[in-house]
């Protein structure tokens, strides 16, 4: 594993104010991990729990300048990485920022993951989610789920959340190829009929197509998606189900995929003609670079 996961994005709030939910115990077990614990002047740099890979601890923080830089040293798969945020302050008031993690896999790795999938497999999922939760908590918006990596999780995905929208619209954003284009992060393939093709996570046919109520679809080899709609309170409620994964699939790498996806469905429904991609995954470079 010899690639620099880049991740950059942009947050609607002044650079200090990001560090302190970067460094703040309460904050971080807001919008990060189950726990956490900080003290910067003592060193400590710790989080983990069920929503953190391979249970998370025994981080070791190796740098926390206010408002511009932290890093911390976290141990996964028994490789030891080093992950840095540095934050830069816009003429806008806003804070970009760029998480870079080290000894991570190569996409030759990450397409056929040799050994464990659950630690630094997982980072270029559990990141994005982790980043969109984090500008979510700052900006002052409803957070998306997190991703359950605890090993004794089931190995379907099982995750509810609410969009700013009508039942029809949020229908359309499921089935709608520039829609799905934007929120997933990948050009579908659709076709949005009863028995047409649906290429969005899992490759296979439309089984059920019911406006704004529903929608599922799967392949020849077990894997399922199924969304069920409910109009309430000005919102829809979407439940996404996906079965089919194996013991070796890891599905909690894969919760993260779609939480991070949700996470922009639910901008994209916030925003409209004002939506961008708020992570942006930069080319990745070997650490000897």
């Amino acid at each position: 594993m010899t690639d620099i996961l880049t991740l950059r994005t942009r947050i609607k709030a002044p650079a200090e104010q990001v560090f302190a939910a970067l460094t703040g115990s309460s904050a971080l077990q807001s919008w990060l991990a189950e726990k956490a614990e900080v003290d910067l002047d003592a060193g400590r740099y710790t989080f983990g729990g069920r929503f953190t890979p391979q249970g998370g601890g025994g981080q070791r923080l190796t740098a926390a300048e206010p408002g511009r830089r932290l890093a911390f040293e976290w141990t996964l798969d028994d490789q030891p990485t080093t992950v840095t945020l540095d934050l830069t302050s816009t003429d806008l008031g806003d804070t970009a920022l760029v998480l870079t993690q080290d000894h991570t896999p190569t996409l030759d790795e990450l397409m056929n993951p040799p050994g464990r999938r659950d630690g630094l497999h997982a980072m270029h999922t559990f990141w994005p989610l982790a980043l969109a939760n984090l500008a979510a908590y700052v900006e002052g918006r409803e957070l998306t789920p997190k991703a359950d990596f605890s090993p004794t999780r089931s190995l379907k995905i099982n995750v509810t959340f609410s969009v700013d929208a009508t039942p029809a619209d949020a229908f359309a954003s499921l089935i709608d190829p520039l829609a799905v284009e934007r929120w997933f992060g990948w050009k579908p393939e659709i076709e949005a009929r009863p028995g047409g093709r649906m290429a969005v996570g899992v490759d296979g046919r439309i089984f059920e197509f019911e406006p704004g109520r529903r929608l599922g679809y799967g392949d020849d080899e077990g894997s399922i998606v199924h969304w069920e709609l409910e109009g309430s309170g000005g919102k829809t409620h979407l439940t996404f189900v996906q079965s089919g994964y194996t013991e070796t699939d890891d599905a909690a790498r894969h919760e993260a995929g779609w939480l991070a996806a949700f996470a922009e469905l639910k901008r994209l429904h916030e925003l409209g003609d004002d939506w961008q991609p708020l992570i942006t995954e930069l080319p990745a470079k070997s650490d000897d670079e």
